[in-house]
């Protein structure tokens, strides 16, 4: 049986508005009903009241987040909900775990538990491929941890996980995962065996504004020093140079719309979010940057962003092997919106283009998940991730 999905989406963050989203996601499968689906919420929105009406809405199992913006293919709003059920005869299971910031390790072994079971209930209908669609903690600052211990203790080999960090507009005080209940500090996973291999993109169109400097003290995602300096100095040079006097309390938005970018070689291998300043100029980030790296100070032109975003969707598609889209789940970061502001809608589109006629959702995230075979940087900042489910 084929893979079915519909999206749906509301502006008010009542349960008004939660109905209103399902009614139109379930209204797209027809007469099928829903197996899993996904939730994005505004962190105005009661999220563990909205996940518990959506599944006894839908008797599906459904996992979901607080955002930084919600996406369907009719583009990004903001203040409300965006859905994305899924009607499949496919294996799959949610996992919940707390503690992420602390206990990471102990939510990897929480969040794989049963997936050995699975993986042979799953072999018995030839469903060989594993995808894990995988909701932090935006704000816990060992996401990029967790991710690469699932990574390395996956059970199958033809697995990837993809996703997102949860986001609460900006305001970076408190960002919820959840299935039935939400929290903070926390990861919830949807594991999926099918048939067909979902399509899975990335790129983020980003170039360096600084030369490159070095991390000369840091310790997991708190940098220190940068060229032998507090490291919020090469922030505070950046912005002078623009006529900005940046202090730490001012600082948030400037650094979410100039992120840091770890070098390989002569090219960004990925960027990295300072989330906040400490007295001692040392940044805390989205994701661990180890001493010694050598990053730059990041921008995005928009039209090499829109084509960043063309580019993760054409990724995709050719992931699906051949495979028709039944839906897409879009993660792309915060700072990304930021940066296009109105012309974000043309990053919608741009997925579309490739995917005409196809159910999506997403979010505004506080860090994008993509981690397979050939995608080895797992944990991404302003990047746009396209994820295909494959019909």
């Amino acid at each position: 049986m084929s893979t079915v999905c519909g999206s749906g989406a509301s502006t008010k963050s009542t349960k008004a508005g939660l109905l209103e989203a399902t009614r139109a996601a379930s209204g797209s499968l027809g007469a099928r009903k829903a197996t899993y689906g996904f939730l994005f919420a505004s962190p105005d929105a009661d999220l563990g009241a909205a996940l518990t009406t959506a599944r006894e809405a839908t008797g599906a199992e459904i996992i979901g987040c607080t955002t930084a913006g919600e996406i369907t293919e009719r583009g990004l709003t903001h203040g409300g909900f965006a859905m994305l059920l899924v009607a499949a005869d496919t294996t799959a299971q949610v996992q919940f775990a707390e503690g992420l910031k602390e206990r990471h390790r102990d939510v990897t072994e929480a969040i794989l538990a049963g997936v050995a079971d699975m993986k042979k209930k799953a072999a018995a209908k030839d469903q060989r491929h594993l995808t894990t669609v995988l909701l932090t903690d935006g704000l816990a600052g060992t996401g990029e941890r967790l991710v690469n211990d699932l990574y390395e203790q996956r059970v199958q080999s033809a697995s990837q996980i993809v996703g997102g960090a949860a986001g609460d507009e900006g305001r970076f005080s408190a960002t919820l995962v959840g299935a039935g209940s939400a929290r903070p500090d926390s990861a919830v996973a949807l594991h999926v065996f099918s048939a067909n291999p979902w399509g899975l993109g990335v790129d983020h169109g980003l170039r360096p504004t600084t030369k490159p400097m070095r991390v000369t003290k840091a310790e997991g995602n708190v940098v220190h020093e940068i060229d032998g300096e507090p490291a919020f100095a090469a922030y505070k040079k950046h912005a002078a140079a623009r006529g900005i006097v940046l202090t730490p309390e001012s600082a948030g938005t400037y650094m979410i719309g100039n992120e840091l970018g770890i070098h390989f070689f002569d090219k960004i291998s990925r960027a990295r979010a300072p989330l906040s300043v400490a007295a001692d100029g040392s940044l805390t980030c989205a994701g661990d940057i180890p001493r010694g790296s050598m990053v730059s100070i990041l921008d995005g032109d928009r039209e090499q962003m829109l084509a960043a975003a063309l580019s993760a969707a054409q990724q995709a598609k050719v992931g699906l092997n051949g495979a028709k889209a039944a839906g897409v789940l879009l993660f792309d970061c915060v700072c990304r919106g930021m940066i296009l502001k109105d012309a974000f809608d043309r990053e919608v589109a741009a997925v579309r283009s490739v995917f005409a006629d196809t159910p999506i959702a997403g979010f505004l995230t506080y860090g994008e998940i993509a981690r397979s075979s050939d995608k080895l940087g797992g944990w991404n900042n302003t990047t746009a991730v396209v994820v295909a489910i494959a019909a």
